[in-house]
């Protein structure tokens, strides 16, 4: 039977990302929670610090996400502009074909 837990991270990551967000959510996973009944104050603080590093690794990936992003979002904005002014120039063509400005060679 399939883990229901586990999902598959197809989101254009490579192996070493894929297997370090794997790492990182089985150890966010295997940590016992603070509120067990024999938890110290210093343990609380360590699993608080482990937390706080975790955090720290998974901002990071999100930065690096969200720069390729901006860069992606970039080349889409103006490869449309692109295809915008190529389309106006055709529009421009057809008009002029359509009313004859254009002079044909004799």
């Amino acid at each position: 039977m399939v883990d229901e837990t586990q999902t598959e991270l197809n989101v254009g990551l490579s192996e070493e990302e894929k297997d370090d967000l794997e790492k990182l959510i089985k150890a966010f996973k295997s940590e016992q929670s603070p509120a067990t009944s024999g938890a110290t104050l210093e343990d609380i603080q360590k699993q608080v610090v482990s937390m706080g590093e975790h955090i720290a690794q998974l901002s990071e990936m999100l930065l690096k996400f969200d720069m390729r992003i901006k860069s992606i979002y970039k080349i889409i904005r103006l490869s449309h502009k692109k295809s915008e002014t190529i389309n106006e120039r055709i529009d421009a063509i057809i008009r002029y074909v359509k009313h004859g400005k254009i002079f044909s060679r004799r």
